[in-house]
């Protein structure tokens, strides 16, 4: 393929070398002119475009209302140029999927051929280990294709929440524990450090745990192999809330934890008592008292 780069006019080889610089991103007409010095002539720059196009070292895409073009690196271009026109079809919609892939339906509807010619297609890019099928968390029954050395999208493998397509619910209840007592470790100090109450933290303080300090805690206790983001914390921690033993606190960024822990869950905390974080002062007589208690009220009603 580098002897035919060689063999190609000077304006085509140029318009080529500087465009695989800009590999990924995609050019326009005027920036590859520029890319060239701006002396080529507008026939001579069309030329040069259409030949690139045609042996597959170019590919021209629409962006916005603006036609833009793209290099192929090399080693791709020769093996585009192998496949059949019918190959090169399906490829190039597989290929634009990206690491969503492609269902075999809409890959037949959109390249328009007929189901057989497209299944021939994908048995010869498949064999050629050019694409690869994958399966669907969300819709397993349905046949999805991609390049073969793409990673499947978290959309598609259900992220760290799934082993084999499968919800690992132990995998996920366990590390639910695991950040609940974290959360619950950073929100009520011991007895020592209490001030005024016991289970209560000054109003100066501001260790409450933010999910960006949890994702980090997290990766350095190395608890799980399994890699999460930022935004898989942030969806456990929401699981948490809808549980009802951690809450957002006002500042909209913080958690806390709202019992006492999630080993001394009994009927006591079923109680609103069982989970009032003040009381050890409460008592009849005092400021906080049983008798003018309004969650006390609300669950004894």
């Amino acid at each position: 393929m580098a002897d035919q780069l060689k063999s190609l006019p000077r304006t085509a080889r140029q318009l080529y070398e500087f465009s695989s610089t800009k590999i990924p991103n995609a050019l326009t007409q005027q920036e590859l002119l520029d890319g060239v010095g701006g002396s080529v002539s507008v026939n001579n720059l069309s030329s040069a475009l259409n030949l690139l196009l045609s042996k597959r070292l170019l590919e021209a895409l629409q962006q916005g209302n603006t036609l833009v073009y793209r290099a192929v690196p090399l080693e791709e271009a020769k093996t585009v140029s192998t496949m059949e026109g019918d190959e090169q079809i399906v490829y190039d919609f597989i290929k634009n999927a990206g690491n969503e892939g492609i269902w075999t339906k809409t890959l037949t509807l959109r390249t328009n051929l007929h189901v057989h010619v497209v299944n021939r297609c994908l048995k010869a890019l498949e064999s050629k280990n050019l694409v690869k099928p994958i399966k669907s968390v969300k819709n397993p029954t349905r046949k999805i294709y991609m390049l073969y050395d793409l990673v499947p999208s978290s959309e598609l493998t259900g992220g760290p929440w799934f082993t084999d397509q499968e919800l690992d619910v132990e995998f996920i209840e366990n590390l639910k524990k695991v950040v609940y007592r974290f959360i619950h470790a950073k929100s009520f100090p011991p007895k020592k450090n209490a001030t005024g109450p016991d289970m209560i933290w000054s109003p100066e303080y501001n260790g409450f745990p933010t999910a960006l300090q949890i994702h980090t805690w997290l990766r350095n206790t190395n608890i799980t192999e399994v890699e999460l983001s930022l935004g898989n914390v942030i969806s456990l921690v929401d699981v948490l809330i809808y549980d009802g033993k951690v809450e957002k606190r006002s500042d909209g960024v913080s958690y806390c934890s709202v019992r006492p822990s999630p080993d001394a869950t009994n009927a006591f905390t079923e109680v609103p008592c069982g989970t009032c974080p003040v009381a050890d002062i409460c008592a009849v007589g005092s400021r906080v008292s049983p008798i003018t208690c309004e969650y006390l009220d609300k669950w004894l009603n």
